[in-house]
């Protein structure tokens, strides 16, 4: 064997030995992403059937009570405007609606599904909602839906419309209850709103302060704003489903099964608004929150915001607390706004003639926007 030989064979030794003493591990590991989901998921409307008419005189302003004119003609109470009062008024207001199935956050680039489904609701003389999505299983069929475009087209005798939005909230599909991870969900809710008149479809600005569409010109004056001239009320609830309460304890299903809409928080209005209540008692308010008093509404130049009473405050009018130091992170939530016309409900005093019950003529109406937040902050 030649010297390079033997060399070679005590460094394949010297390489060997060295090879041995080395440590190595394979480890493997899972990572879990779920993010929030946020949409409008289903609205509604009605109104309450009149019991007695609305009269005023054209020339005083004053309330009156119109009289059959005889042969004579002597007792023929001459101007004396009167809305109907046999409840088919209600028909004449009812919601558009376009809507498609709710899907993920689209990917980056991609366009998102298309509205194709478009339905009209119209208001019932009995009081209760005519929803999007009604019935027994109306409230977990909003979550499957996304609202695109929505319209309340309103032509009663009088201010006597109510009419709501949903705002769906789907929370992260992570066990923080399970892994006793703590959070701090706000939520805060805000709504505010543009007076406009309508002057044509597809008709070009007609002067200042044009808002949205073509043909929807800004209202500026006291007298022709629709909140004003309606009464315009806004109140707002909230129910949650929470991890960690009531029978569906975790993000999964109780059969350990992800990606589905079961939740606990529903609501459940009766058809008489003094009974109203909210389904259940995971998370709810006590009472809705209101931005006025029965028949005065300013929204003013800026958004109104929706404090949720029986919850813990967070900075005034900021935002209310969902939970605060614990782990009963939101599986799902609602918050419902409810709009409702007051001036058609009012009788006559020293500060509201009759004629402003009865709807106005002239095409009016607002953009109303709802802005709702639910956050994780420190």
């Amino acid at each position: 064997m030649t010297n390079i030989m033997k060399f070679a064979a005590v460094a394949m030794l010297l390489i060997s030995a060295q090879s041995a003493n080395a440590i190595s591990l394979r480890f493997k590991f899972k990572t879990f992403s779920s993010g929030p989901s946020i949409y409008a998921c289903n609205a509604g409307i009605r109104a309450a059937a009149q019991t007695g008419k609305v009269c005023y005189n054209q020339k005083t302003g004053a309330s009156c009570t119109p009289t059959a004119c005889d042969t004579a003609k002597e007792i023929c109470d001459t101007q004396c405007v009167c809305s109907g009062d046999n409840g088919g008024d209600t028909l004449m207001n009812y919601m558009k609606v376009s809507y498609a199935p709710w899907t993920d956050h689209p990917a980056a680039g991609s366009a998102g599904q298309p509205y194709t489904n478009t339905v009209t609701r119209s208001s019932d003389d009995g009081g209760a909602w005519n929803a999007l999505f009604n019935g027994s299983n109306g409230e977990n069929e909003a979550y499957g839906n996304r609202i695109g475009d929505l319209q309340f087209n309103l032509g009663s005798e009088l201010y006597i419309a109510e009419y709501f939005v949903d705002i769906c909230y789907r929370g992260p599909q992570i066990e923080y209850n399970a892994d006793n991870v703590v959070a701090n969900f706000n939520i805060i809710a805000q709504v505010s709103a543009t007076d406009f008149l309508n002057s044509a479809v597809g008709h070009g600005q007609d002067g200042t302060g044009a808002v949205g569409t073509p043909g929807l010109e800004e209202a500026t004056a006291e007298a022709l704003k629709y909140t004003k001239l309606s009464g315009l009320q806004v109140k707002a609830h909230i129910v949650c489903d929470q991890q960690g309460l009531g029978s569906l304890q975790n993000a999964a299903n109780n059969q350990g099964y992800y990606d589905t809409t079961v939740n606990e928080a529903t609501f459940q209005f009766n058809a008489s608004k003094a009974t109203e209540k909210l389904a259940g008692d995971l998370f709810a308010t006590a009472t809705p929150a209101s931005s006025s008093a029965f028949g005065t509404t300013d929204f003013g130049s800026g958004a109104l915001n929706l404090n949720f009473s029986g919850l813990q405050s967070a900075g005034g009018n900021n935002g209310q607390w969902l939970n605060v130091n614990n782990t009963k992170t939101p599986r799902f939530c609602k918050v419902r706004y409810v709009f409702t016309e007051t001036n058609g409900r009012q009788t006559l005093n020293s500060a509201n003639a009759l004629k402003f019950n009865l709807r106005k003529w002239q095409r009016h109406g607002a953009e109303l926007c709802t802005h709702t937040t639910i956050e994780e902050v420190h």
